[in-house]
């Protein structure tokens, strides 16, 4: 967080909370009131002061203020970084710039969409780098996928069922499973949808 919020947060710590200001689409864009935000500069303010309250709902530290994000799918969008293989650590960066060292856990919800555990959250792969990240898959022993092996365990996945179906990350292979996208808040512990308190 910039030491300029800390301070303000100091001198100002009871602003008001604002709500369905702020979104955060499914390919990392930040959305005010629905249209992307274009400013580099705020951009990049918004994207170093992003953080999770204590009930795992997801905000800008604006000054004192907390601008509570409705999410589109997950609180991070990950990208394929050109200058690293798929499946090696630091393939993969987050919206806000970050770079992962290591995944956790890998997901298929019953659309197709690659979820992803990181150290920082859940995190959902844009759709347009799915292509360039498959060659991170392989059989749960770190083998290569013919096409139609790969094709019928992600079918597998998507009806909500197990496959044998890996994903490498540097020299650990994790095993992909299936997730209904309904479940996906409460399993990872997110509010997609951040609501005022009751008065």
């Amino acid at each position: 967080m910039d030491e300029s919020v800390q301070n303000a947060l100091r001198k100002w710590p009871n602003v008001p909370a604002a709500y369905g200001w702020l979104a955060l689409d499914r390919r990392g864009d930040w959305l005010l009131e629905g249209r992307p935000l274009r400013h580099a500069r705020t951009i990049a303010f918004i994207n170093r002061n992003y953080l999770a309250d204590e009930s795992g709902a997801w905000l800008f530290q604006n000054g004192p203020q907390k601008v509570y994000v409705s999410l589109a799918y997950t609180p991070w969008i990950l990208h394929c970084r050109a200058d690293h293989a798929p499946g090696s650590p630091g393939a993969l960066s987050t919206h806000t710039g970050t770079t992962l060292s290591e995944l956790r856990s890998a997901w298929v919800d019953e659309e197709g969409n690659l979820l992803l555990g990181t150290p920082l959250g859940v995190g959902l792969l844009d759709d347009r780098d799915l292509v360039g990240y498959s060659p991170a898959f392989c059989d749960p022993s770190g083998r290569p996928l013919s096409d139609a092996d790969f094709t019928d365990a992600l079918a597998q996945l998507m009806a909500g069922d197990p496959a044998r179906l890996g994903l490498r990350d540097g020299d650990r292979i994790l095993e992909v499973h299936p997730i209904c996208r309904a479940d996906v808040p409460a399993h990872f512990g997110f509010i997609a949808e951040p609501v005022p308190p009751a008065p």
